[in-house]
């Protein structure tokens, strides 16, 4: 006898039309979601809205995390001012005392 023949088929129980119901239930609500999504986009995307949006969502949230960069930012512009200017002084110093620190260093 072969394994196949001792497999009986095993009827239809409830958890089985339980499974069936939940994976249509699953794509009832994905079409419900999907078409909620939609009338948002559609009601989002008219110019009234977008002008509400704006106004009342954007703007104070870019407000709000402006302040709160903006001391470090300034700080950063101040620290690269002084690096470019500490930078310019040593340059300048180490090409205009170039010809004499050689020459301090010339063994004859």
């Amino acid at each position: 006898m072969t394994r196949m023949s001792n497999i009986k088929e095993k009827p239809i129980s409830d958890d089985d039309s339980a499974s069936i119901t939940s994976s249509s239930s699953k794509t009832k609500t994905k079409d419900w979601l999907n078409g909620m999504l939609q009338k948002y986009l559609r009601l989002v995307q008219t110019d009234e809205n977008k002008k509400i949006i704006q106004m009342f969502v954007l703007d104070p949230i870019l407000n709000h995390v402006l302040e709160r960069i903006f001391p470090y930012v300034l700080m950063l512009c101040i620290l690269f001012i002084l690096l470019t200017i500490m930078i310019s002084l040593t340059l300048i110093l180490v090409f205009t005392r170039l010809p004499v620190a050689v020459s301090d260093f010339v063994i004859v």
